[in-house]
């Protein structure tokens, strides 16, 4: 019955369609984790936990980058051989193994991670020629186990087995090329930017001296000691010393003081000559003895003495041992023990130890429980699809 498949066919196409979103979610994110740790040089993995809706963006960008071959790739494949249907599924295939890693590389290297496309990684892929190779020969069997495994996964109808055969096959193989795409990157971070231009140092040319103007209008010189007002002292008005510098204009004269005068008819009267004044008997001469003590009638002739302060001494400030003694990360940090150095062999068997890490498990465990869902919404959707043919 029609409105009996359409009643299961939208609720499993509505699933299918959320289950493969999350799905897409937690591959983004693993794939990149892996890529980006492998170029940086890490032998293991640095799993980190991170939010779903911090992957959103992942998504797309990936798409951008595969879409970017695979969709012209596969309307290709169907306008050459409409007539074979695997024509559409290896073409695409194809074009992503030999051109998307030249987009996946020149998008890590560019300043912007939206960049499909950048002379210099061809630059650096021909002063690697061996490594490139090597690449492009380990993954054709990666592309081919994948392509069978997502047509297992979610290009087969019915046929439940394949689903969970095909499912922890896609999880690994993807993950696998991450890890070969990252190790190249990694290669070719040691290789020289042979397009990039170097920037010329200008020659030095001879010394200009600098040239002084010379203007009608006379330039304001630095304030004098005799332009300031003087000093008034019982030895009468102090005047600073002008300086003097060669360079600079002469001084100008001094201009003349004008003081004030206060007029008064009268003559001022004399003022009358001070007394005498008493001599002290404390002013008496004494003798010139250097060796005798002098000391005034309240003074003890008693020296002092220094004792030690009674009780406990002040308290020194000591720092605790965690701020006088780094931490070994600390300690690593400087050394620069683990900067990443070129590799003696890039393609070992040290590039498949990552499998066995807890974090690698983990996250084929959750890839293979979301393509479940995904695949099997996708199967009952196909199933009970009412526009399909019988």
């Amino acid at each position: 019955m029609v409105g009996l498949e359409a009643l299961i066919f939208v609720p499993a196409l509505v699933g299918s369609t959320l289950f493969g979103f999350l799905f897409l979610l937690c591959a983004a994110n693993y794939y990149l984790s892996v890529l980006e740790g492998t170029a940086a040089g890490a032998k293991e993995i640095p799993w980190q936990g991170e939010a779903l809706t911090d992957n959103f963006l992942k998504v797309f960008y990936l798409a951008w980058l595969i879409g970017l071959w695979a969709g012209p790739a596969y309307l290709i494949s169907r306008a050459v051989g409409p007539s074979e249907p695997w024509l559409k599924f290896v073409v695409p295939l194809l074009v992503m193994w030999a051109l998307y890693p030249v987009s996946q590389l020149a998008s890590l290297s560019a300043s912007t991670a939206w960049v499909p496309l950048n002379a210099d990684v061809f630059a650096r892929l021909a002063q690697k020629p061996a490594v490139t190779a090597g690449f492009f020969v380990l993954t054709v069997p990666v592309y081919a186990v994948f392509g069978v495994a997502f047509k297992w996964a979610f290009l087969t109808k019915g046929e439940y087995p394949l689903l969970f055969v095909g499912m922890p096959l896609l999880a690994v193989t993807m993950l696998l090329y991450a890890r070969l795409l990252g190790r190249l990157a990694f290669a070719l971070l040691f290789t020289k930017d042979l397009l990039r231009r170097r920037k010329k140092k200008p020659k030095p040319g001879p010394a200009k001296r600098a040239r002084v103007k010379e203007s009608e209008e006379s330039v304001a010189l630095a304030t004098q000691p005799s332009d300031l007002q003087p000093i008034n002292t019982p030895d009468g008005e102090l005047v600073g010393y002008n300086v003097l510098i060669a360079d600079d204009d002469p001084p100008k004269p001094p201009r003349k003081r004008v003081k004030a005068q206060v007029a008064d008819d009268d003559p001022p009267k004399p003022l009358a000559p001070p007394l005498p004044r008493e001599r002290d008997p404390a002013d008496s001469p004494r003798s010139l003895d250097r060796g005798e003590s002098r000391t005034d009638e309240d003074e003890d002739a008693l020296p002092y003495e220094m004792k030690a302060a009674e009780g406990k001494g002040p308290e020194k400030a000591t720092l605790p041992s965690e701020v006088l003694k780094p931490r070994a990360d600390e300690v690593a940090l400087l050394d620069r023990r683990d900067a990443p150095t070129a590799p003696k062999r890039v393609w070992s068997g040290e590039l498949f130890v990552f499998l066995g890490q807890p974090g690698t498990v983990s996250a084929i465990l959750v890839l293979t429980a979301m393509g479940f869902m995904a695949g099997v919404m996708v199967r009952v959707a196909r199933a009970f699809d009412p526009t399909a043919g019988e």
